[in-house]
C-alpha cells in the first residue's frame, strides 16, 4: 500500500470524526422512525435528501425502495449499505427509540444507512481522480417477497449493480470492541434456508381425541426429530443450525383437538452438501404426518447462499484498516451462523464484508432483541473506512 493510500486514510477517518454528530443524527433520525422490509419509503426520501445536500444526484425507486448513488465517472466499484427495520417492540428507553410501535432498528441498519450517507459525503468532498463509486442503499436485507425474494437480487435485477466490479459493505458486531474490525477470507456467513410445514389432523373434542387426528402430537414429534438431524444425520465436521422458530395450531381451547398445525423454521450451514442432507431430512420428517393419519404440505425456501469474502479484497481492506486503525485493530472474523443477502453480491462480484466492532463498553446489546443498540463511536470508523475501501479497490 503506497504512502499516499495511507495518509488517504487517515485523512478520511479524521474527516469522519470532524462530522460525527451528523452522523448520529443520520442514525438517530433512522432509528426513530424504522420500516420494514419493502417498506422503507421514507427511509429512503432521508436518504436521497441527503445525497442532494451533498451536491449528488440520486437514483430513486430502485428495486422499488432502494436509492444508488454515483461518485465519478469510469470502471466501478460499490458500497452497499441495508435501510430496513424489524418487527421488534424497542424497551431501550434511549430518547431516540423507535416511534413506530412493533418496529426496530435491532440489527444495525441504521448504523449502517449512517455510515454509507458518511462515506458518500466524505467521497463527494474527494472524489476519485479515475473510476467511480456507486453507493446502494437497500431495501429488504431482512424478509423476502412473496416470491421468496430479497431485496439484494431485487437491485440487482434492477440495474443497482451494472458495470460494478468490486463490492464492500459492513455489519455492526455488538461483541466486537468498538474501534475494532475483523475480516475474513472466504466463508464468513451461513447460508440460510427457511421451512414452513402444515400438519393436517382431525379436529375433535378434548374428550374424544381418539375420534380425531391430533395434529398437535404429530407436530411436536416433528418437532423432536427436526432437533436430531444436526446431532445425528450430518457429519460434525460440517457446521450447521436447525431451528424451529414457531409453533401455531389452529385452535387455542383447553377442550378441542386442533385439526392443524403449522410449524416454521430454518436451517443455516455453510457446505452445500450439508443443506441438501437437512433438506432431505425435513422432508422426510414432513411425511410422518401421512404415517400417523394426518398429512402435510411442506414449503422449503433456500433464501440465501453463504457470504464468501473475496481473498484479495479483504487483503486490499486489510491493508486500509491497518492504516487507518493501526494492526491491533484488525482482527480475524470467526465463521458466524447469522446470514445475510449480501451474499447474492459475494456470489457474483469479488467482494468484503466487514464485522464492524459496535460494543457498548461493558455491554453487549445482542442483534435481533429489543435492547439492542451500539456504540455511536464505531459511525466514523464505518463511514471511513467504506470510502477509503472503496478508493482503494479502484486502484487496485
Amino acid at each position: 500500500m503506497t504512502s499516499s493510500t495511507k495518509t488517504r486514510a487517515g485523512d478520511l477517518l479524521e474527516r469522519a470524526r470532524a462530522i460525527h454528530s451528523d452522523l448520529i443524527t443520520y442514525r438517530r433520525h433512522i432509528h426513530t422512525n424504522p420500516e420494514l422490509s419493502f417498506k422503507e419509503s421514507k427511509t429512503a426520501d432521508f436518504v436521497a435528501e441527503r445525497l442532494r445536500e451533498f451536491g449528488l444526484s440520486p437514483r430513486v425507486g430502485v428495486g422499488n425502495t432502494g436509492v444508488t448513488v454515483d461518485i465519478g465517472e469510469g470502471r466501478t466499484v460499490a458500497i452497499r449499505a441495508d435501510m430496513d427495520a424489524l418487527p421488534i417492540e424497542e424497551t431501550n428507553g434511549t430518547g431516540y427509540d423507535s416511534c413506530n410501535k412493533g418496529v426496530m432498528h435491532a440489527c444495525g441498519h441504521d448504523a449502517h444507512t449512517a455510515c454509507g450517507l458518511g462515506a458518500a459525503r466524505l467521497l463527494a468532498e474527494n472524489p476519485p481522480e479515475k473510476g467511480r463509486i456507486r453507493i446502494v442503499f437497500q431495501p429488504a436485507e431482512e424478509d423476502t417477497n412473496e416470491d421468496g425474494i430479497s431485496g439484494a437480487t431485487l437491485m440487482i435485477r434492477d440495474g443497482a449493480f451494472e458495470y460494478v466490479e468490486k463490492v464492500v459493505a459492513l455489519h455492526v458486531f455488538p461483541d466486537l470492541a468498538t474501534g475494532k474490525i475483523a475480516l475474513r477470507p472466504g466463508p464468513l456467513l451461513a447460508a440460510c434456508d427457511r421451512f414452513d410445514i402444515k400438519v393436517q389432523g382431525k379436529g375433535t373434542h378434548g374428550a374424544w381425541p381418539h375420534l380425531g387426528v391430533d395434529a398437535v402430537v404429530v407436530a411436536s414429534q416433528m418437532v423432536q426429530a427436526i432437533q436430531t438431524i444436526t446431532a445425528r444425520r450430518k457429519s460434525s465436521l460440517s457446521p450447521a443450525v436447525v431451528t424451529v422458530g414457531g409453533i401455531r395450531s389452529s385452535t387455542f381451547r383447553p377442550n378441542i383437538v386442533a385439526d392443524s398445525v403449522e410449524i416454521t423454521g430454518t436451517v443455516r450451514f455453510f457446505h452445500k452438501e450439508t443443506g441438501d442432507l437437512i433438506r432431505r431430512e425435513i422432508a422426510n420428517i414432513a411425511g410422518m404426518a401421512d404415517l400417523m393419519g394426518g398429512s402435510h404440505e411442506l414449503r422449503y425456501i433456500s433464501e440465501n447462499p453463504a457470504v464468501e469474502n473475496d481473498p484479495a479484497v479483504v487483503e486490499l481492506v486489510d491493508g486500509v484498516a491497518t492504516a487507518m486503525l493501526g494492526q491491533e485493530a484488525v482482527e480475524e472474523a470467526h465463521m458466524e451462523m447469522g446470514a445475510e443477502d449480501f451474499s447474492f453480491l459475494s456470489e457474483q462480484f469479488p467482494s468484503c464484508f466487514i464485522c464492524l466492532g459496535a460494543q457498548i463498553e461493558g455491554d453487549k446489546r445482542m442483534l435481533h432483541t429489543s435492547t439492542f443498540d451500539i456504540d455511536e463511536n464505531c459511525l466514523p470508523v464505518g463511514a471511513a473506512l467504506l470510502a477509503a475501501s472503496a478508493l482503494a479497490m479502484l486502484e487496485q
